[in-house]
């Protein structure tokens, strides 16, 4: 029964693969996040491209949490960035200087994975230290 559950989530994942087109990633965005956004390969889980008017495109952290890179328009490239729902123009340093405050916080964020795995097991270590309390007191009034 368990290898049987294990050969269906395997073809769930690779007919699920199989419907993604994969195409390179444009020169201004690896320049945006690698040059701009000063971000390594392996910070980064996943890009996607979004289906917009502007060219964009959603980047996924290692944490799980998200942030849109889009272009700016008129020839400057990707400039411009969501994090948070706050926007920035980090072709202009003041506001790449807040973006990259943004990027941080952001990637500082716990990790929280609803399926268990690695974000599941820091979470489970807290409740476990609240309920350790609750279950001394009920060992008291029973003695």
């Amino acid at each position: 029964m368990k290898q049987l559950r294990e050969y269906i989530k395997k073809e769930i994942k690779r007919l699920n693969e199989a419907n993604i087109v994969k195409r390179p990633l444009p020169n201004d965005v690896k320049q945006t996040l690698f040059g701009l956004l000063q971000m390594k390969p392996t910070h980064i889980n996943k890009i996607q491209a979004i289906k917009s008017i502007k060219p964009s495109y959603k980047i996924t952290i290692n944490n799980g949490q998200t942030f849109i890179v889009s272009d700016i328009g008129d020839n400057f490239g990707f400039g411009l960035v969501n994090i948070n729902g706050k926007e920035y123009d980090i072709l202009d340093t003041k506001q790449q200087a807040l973006a990259l405050t943004a990027l941080n916080d952001l990637q500082t964020k716990p990790i929280f994975n609803p399926l268990g795995g690695e974000g599941g097991e820091n979470e489970e270590t807290p409740s476990d230290e609240t309920e350790t309390p609750t279950e001394e007191p009920e060992e008291e009034p029973e003695t």
